[in-house]
């Protein structure tokens, strides 16, 4: 079995948490992750620890886990809001906060932009693909961590290990 360790980045709101509970099979509705979380997921032939990171504030999740996380992981999955432009700004911030304290903790990195079944009812997508070359994302995906069924969900960190 392949283990391997990738963490989810972004402001508050966007989904992460709701993206790893519906990942995990958890029946719980996220509050605001006010901790870091590690959480242990099964799939295929990997085991692996998916990182949570508390903050509301791109400079707050950039330094919650640069805190908490002092080793690489394999993959840095950058999430975004895709009805709010601003959580896709805040994606430079986060990114940008990281390189400042000296810090690339990540092997390989892709953008996921959530909530893209709200983007469907208003008629607004916000598109990341400046941003994620802005930063180096290997690839950009778009997802309904609420609608999607976990195997689609699960297939921008296959794609990306």
């Amino acid at each position: 079995m392949k283990r391997v360790i990738w963490a989810v980045l972004g402001v508050g709101g966007v989904g992460k948490t709701t993206y790893i509970y519906r990942l995990l099979g958890l029946s719980l509705r996220p509050r605001v992750t006010l901790r870091p979380g590690i959480y242990r997921y099964y799939y295929s032939d990997y085991e692996m620890d998916v990182i949570d990171v508390p903050g509301q504030l791109a400079r707050e999740v950039a330094l919650n886990f640069s805190r908490m996380w002092s080793f690489y992981v394999d993959l840095l999955a950058y999430m975004y809001d895709v009805t709010d432009p601003s959580s896709l700004r805040a994606i430079a911030d986060i990114h940008s906060a990281l390189l400042d304290a000296g810090l690339k903790p990540f092997r390989k990195v892709i953008l996921i932009g959530n909530k893209r079944d709200l983007a469907e009812e208003v008629g607004t997508l916000i598109e990341g693909d400046e941003m994620a070359q802005a930063i180096g994302a290997g690839k950009i995906y778009y997802i309904s961590a609420i609608k999607d069924p976990p195997n689609e969900l699960i297939r921008p960190i296959i794609e990306n290990l």
